[in-house]
Formats: structure tokens, C-alpha cells, sequence
């Protein structure tokens, strides 16, 4: 098939992710993730190319009276003979555009700040509640079955104590006769060893260093963010927050409507610039481009969970006369491997760019505080109140007890 004389591309700027310039002898320079992509394809097609940059800085959305901005509309009117950027494969840019294969597929997530442990009971949350249910099924358990040892001759109450007191690491204090058990409490009290040991080691590390963080990690998590004062972003011309808005699970129902409602809108520049993620802000993008800008932070999380999967490919004009050429390289590059190498050598420029700068050290001493162990004066406050309400109920009982055997033993005498 004859090729035509000059390829006419159609480009988006954005800094760091696709950035072409036109040197004087008219040789163009690609710099950016989706620019290498282009410069591969470029440097593939038998034939020459011109590139033609959008003003807008628009990918392509669709204006009311029914045209198209950005590369889409440029492309759509003939002005430019394929585009390529962060362009995702939809239904409706398919009515105006054609689609080459897809050359990737990007995942939409989000990304967030680690959120540090608060509260007063922090030391509760070095084990999961399912670690604190199964400990304190393992003793209600372990207790039952003792208490079936002896046969009811120890109350279940004290039975439960002294199984909890080895967990502390205090020794038993019940019959004898319950070492004839010896394989039974020797595996017991290895667990309780292995339990009391972890629990010290971690609280240790937990008083020592900065306090623990836990990340946003599902759709329901940045809901409940949310409504605590957290701000979701999606990008302004995406169909990210449209997406999330009309979906039938309610979490991304009501993080979408939010993102209309109050316009919250990346300022991808800004981003792009090097700007670190606002502290409270959650960003919902493609994975690959949250791993290109915030990839090597170990203060962020990018969630393993995925809102949806979309192809990502090239737009062409519907008149394009080589659509297979142009796939058949495309699917070379896909085959070849480039995507995870590209993405992982641009991400590490970005950060040796703005966030690689030496970090001042620190000189202050932390000290703990009160309110580092203002949960454990709570709880032991509260225990010693009820075993001072109980003692108060025992010397009440006793004393009501005393006075009826006196009155009875009055009555006896005067009879």
C-alpha cells in the first residue's frame, strides 16, 4: 500500500508525560512517557512525518453543540492524521474517530497519603481486630475446657484469670493436678509465649519509632475519608468522575457526585511541575501515570484496587488509509515489552528531578507523653474503679449479712 508523503500527528503537550520540540534543523525531540511511545512509532513509519501541537491542551471532549475539542476534534476534521497520548478507547469517540489496537491498558485507581494511627488507644491497633477476636476466643475456649477438667470444682471465672495470667506471663495457680496434662499445656503455653513476645516486640518498635500509618486502601475507605473532610480529584476532561457518579456500587456513586458537585479537578500542570500531593487530598488517574509521578514516595499509596480498565490506543481519521501498518507496529512495541520499562525510567527522572533534594536531619528528641499512654491509665483507671465498686458491693453485702445474723441471733436470745 502506497504510503502517504507526510504523516501528520497530532500532540497534546504536557510536561513529563509528552513533550515534543522542533529543533532549527526541523529534527523533533520526544521527551516524556507517551512521547517515547510516539518517537517508537515515528521512528518505525516508512515515511516522513509532521507534528502539529493542540492549543487547548486538550485530550478531547465533547463540546454541546456536538463538535470536539483537543486532539479528537483536530484529528475528527481532517486537520491530523492520527493522535496519540493518553487516549482511551470509548464508544463515543468512535463515532468520530477511528481506533488503532490497543497498545496498553490502563487501570484507574487512586492514590493517597498513609494516614498515621491516632487516638489514645493506638496500642489496641498493633493487632487486627481479628487477632484480638481470635486470642479472646482462644480463652474463652481454653478456659471451657479446663473448667471440664475439674469438673466444676474451680469456678469458670477464676479459670478464665489464671489462663489470661500466662498470656501476661505469670504462672498458674490451679490444682496440681492439671499437670498431668502435660502435652495440653505445654503447646498453651508456648502459644501464649509466642503471643506475649510478638505483642512486646511490636509495641516496643510501635513506642521507639514514628507512630504506625494505614493507607486508603478500598472505594469504601475514601468515602468514609470523605465525609471526614478529605477532598477527591479526578481529572477535569476525563470520564473518570462520570463514570464514578453514575455507577450502582454507592461508594464511587457518592465520591463521583462530589467530584462534579464541588469541581474537584486536578491542575495536571501543577502536578506535573513537581507539586507533592496536598496532605487530605486522594487523586483518582490512570495507575501508570500516579506510578510516574508519585511511584518511588514512600509517604503515598497507590490502591491495589482498580476502578475499571480501559485500552488505551491511537486515534486515527476516519479516511486514514494505513490503519494496519500503523497497528502492526504498534503491536511489535506491545509485544516487545517497552510499556514496563518506559514508565519505570521516566518515574525515576521525575523523582531525581524534584524530590531527590537531601532532606535536613532532625536534631529534636522525641519524648513520650502522657497522651502516648493515656489509653493504658484509662484502662487501668476503669479496672480499678470496678474492682472498687465490687469490693464496696462485697463490704456492703457483708456488712447487711452481719447485721441479719446479729438481728437473728437477738431474736433467738429473747426467745
Amino acid at each position: 500500500m502506497k504510503y502517504p508523503s507526510k504523516l501528520i500527528a497530532a500532540v497534546t503537550r504536557y510536561p513529563k508525560v509528552i513533550e515534543v520540540t522542533q529543533t532549527d534543523d526541523g529534527r523533533y525531540e520526544f521527551r516524556g512517557l507517551y512521547a517515547k511511545y510516539m518517537e517508537i512509532l515515528l521512528s518505525a513509519w516508512k515515511g516522513g512525518y509532521e507534528i502539529k501541537f493542540c492549543e487547548d491542551e486538550d485530550f478531547g471532549s465533547k463540546n454541546k453543540n456536538g463538535t470536539w475539542t483537543g486532539q479528537i476534534g483536530m484529528v475528527a476534521r481532517g486537520e491530523a492524521d492520527i493522535g496519540m497520548s493518553l487516549i482511551a478507547i470509548l464508544y463515543e469517540r468512535t463515532q468520530v474517530v477511528d481506533f488503532s489496537v490497543a497498545y496498553s491498558m490502563e487501570a484507574i485507581a487512586f492514590i493517597s497519603h498513609k494516614i498515621q494511627l491516632e487516638g489514645i488507644f493506638q496500642f489496641l491497633q498493633l493487632f487486627d481486630v481479628a487477632t484480638w477476636i481470635s486470642i479472646f476466643v482462644t480463652l474463652i475456649f481454653l478456659s471451657a475446657v479446663i473448667f471440664l477438667i475439674f469438673r466444676g470444682t474451680a469456678s469458670f471465672p477464676f479459670i478464665f484469670f489464671n489462663i489470661y495470667s500466662t498470656v501476661l506471663g505469670k504462672s498458674l495457680l490451679l490444682p496440681d493436678y492439671i499437670f498431668k496434662w502435660k502435652l495440653f499445656l505445654a503447646v498453651w503455653f508456648l502459644c501464649a509465649f509466642v503471643l506475649s513476645s510478638s505483642y512486646s516486640a511490636v509495641l516496643l518498635s510501635f513506642l521507639t519509632l514514628s507512630p504506625p500509618s494505614r493507607a486508603l486502601v478500598t472505594f469504601k475507605d475514601v468515602a468514609n475519608a470523605m465525609k471526614k473532610g478529605f477532598r477527591a480529584f479526578a481529572g477535569k476532561h476525563t470520564f473518570v468522575a462520570s463514570y464514578m457518579s453514575h455507577s450502582e456500587d454507592k461508594h464511587l456513586r457518592f465520591i463521583g457526585t462530589n467530584i462534579q458537585k464541588n469541581e474537584w479537578y486536578h491542575d495536571w500542570k501543577t502536578m506535573l511541575s513537581g507539586k507533592m500531593l496536598p496532605q487530605g487530598d486522594i487523586y483518582f488517574s490512570s495507575r501508570n501515570m500516579l506510578s510516574l509521578l508519585y511511584g518511588n514516595s514512600e509517604s503515598l499509596y497507590i490502591s491495589l484496587h482498580t476502578m475499571l480498565v480501559v485500552p488505551i490506543g491511537v486515534i486515527m481519521n476516519k479516511n486514514f488509509c494505513c490503519a494496519s501498518e500503523l497497528n502492526e507496529i504498534l503491536l511489535r512495541m506491545v509485544s516487545s515489552g517497552l510499556e514496563g520499562k518506559l514508565l519505570k525510567d521516566e518515574s525515576y527522572k521525575f523523582w531525581l528531578e524534584y524530590f531527590s533534594k537531601p532532606m535536613k536531619e532532625s536534631q529534636e528528641t522525641l519524648s513520650l507523653s502522657i497522651h502516648d499512654f493515656s489509653g493504658a491509665f484509662i484502662i487501668l483507671c476503669t479496672g480499678l474503679t470496678i474492682s472498687l465498686l465490687f469490693f464496696l458491693g462485697e463490704v456492703f453485702y457483708g456488712y447487711i449479712h452481719r447485721k441479719k445474723k446479729e438481728l437473728k441471733f437477738a431474736h433467738g436470745f429473747e426467745e
